[in-house]
């Protein structure tokens, strides 16, 4: 469970946020750098969180509600950044459009810890899902 655990950190955590240069999209950068960008697979979609991992980690307590199934909605909103894979890009140039946004979380957990991130996507102009 640690693994699965460590995994959820690796993949959607970035606090305090990794601040890249202008030039370089922060999506861009941080999917490579988390693994999940890689010469020979690009992840489709994925969320970074930009929280302290006590903040994230109390949803699983009493900063959450449960919700259907295992999963447990946050009491409050996180700021957070969307990558989504721009059209047309491949592996090995994985290329990533990004959203800022801070809103409520929804997640599972596994004794306390979260394990897993729902990605909800919003109807955002211009994103084709």
């Amino acid at each position: 469970q640690q693994g699965i655990y460590q995994k959820f950190l690796r993949e959607h955590v970035d606090y305090p946020m990794t601040e890249v240069p202008a030039f370089a999209g922060y999506c861009d950068i941080m999917m490579k750098r988390r693994h999940m960008a890689n010469p020979y697979h690009c992840k489709h979609l994925n969320t970074f969180l930009h929280a302290d991992v006590s903040q994230i980690q109390a949803v699983c307590g009493q900063g959450g509600e449960p919700t259907t199934g295992d999963l447990r909605e946050s009491d409050t909103s996180f700021p957070l950044t969307l990558c989504k894979l721009q059209r047309g890009s491949w592996a090995p140039n994985c290329r990533y459009e990004e959203i800022n946004n801070t809103e409520r979380i929804i997640i599972a957990c596994e004794d306390g810890y979260p394990v897993h991130l729902e990605t909800e996507v919003p109807n955002y102009g211009g994103f084709d899902i």
